[in-house]
């Protein structure tokens, strides 16, 4: 099982990719999703009040990924008191967005991207493989059911900081979905932001 999930790691590595996802400098792709509860937020909306952190987020049956949203939620005051909004976007359904923010007590939005449309977007959307498919399979993990969704794709986990502008000021994309950067390394790029 680990061997399938290093090899998937490997390929995606030489896909190129994180390469050609959204970057520092590009404009960020608008978007207007819901909440698990049916709330809207639109990133046009939120970028006219300030700067915006995102986190892409593989789902709650991820254990890097439950971490690290443990991560993000210990760095949310500083973020905030910056001025930044800050929502975490994946592809699994409401259901289990909401059960994401509950069992890990997030005090932001995990928001639904049906069908990872803005996932594809940034360009952090990608098709699991058959081998793939059939390991997370008989671990319990089925993507299509999770994520309400047959396509078997999945989103590489990034994090952003986006300008009012709607320029990207700051991109981590991890290829490797074991290692994930520190989220308080947003902390100097929002600062940055708010002191000019």
């Amino acid at each position: 099982m680990t061997l399938v999930r290093q090899r998937a790691v490997e390929a995606l590595a030489t896909s190129g990719l994180a390469e050609r996802a959204a970057q520092a400098g590009d404009q960020a792709p608008p978007f207007r999703l819901h909440d698990g509860h049916g709330r809207a937020f639109s990133s046009c909306e939120a970028l006219r009040r300030a700067p915006m952190v995102l986190f892409f987020y593989r789902g709650r049956w991820c254990p890097y990924c439950t971490v690290d949203l443990r991560a993000i939620e210990a760095c949310s005051h500083d973020i905030r008191s910056l001025g930044a909004s800050l929502v975490v976007i994946s592809q699994q359904t409401a259901h289990n967005s909401l059960e994401t923010q509950r069992w890990n007590a997030l005090s932001f939005a995990s928001l639904v991207d049906a069908g990872g449309k803005v996932a594809h977007a940034f360009g952090l959307r990608w098709r699991a493989s058959d081998e793939l498919r059939f390991v997370e399979k008989e671990c319990g993990i089925d993507l299509a059911t999770f994520n309400g969704d047959p396509s078997w794709t999945l989103t590489m986990p990034a994090r952003y900081v986006v300008a009012p502008d709607g320029t990207i000021k700051y991109a981590d994309i991890s290829v490797d979905y074991t290692r994930r950067g520190d989220p308080c390394d947003l902390i100097p790029v929002l600062a940055n932001l708010a002191a000019h």
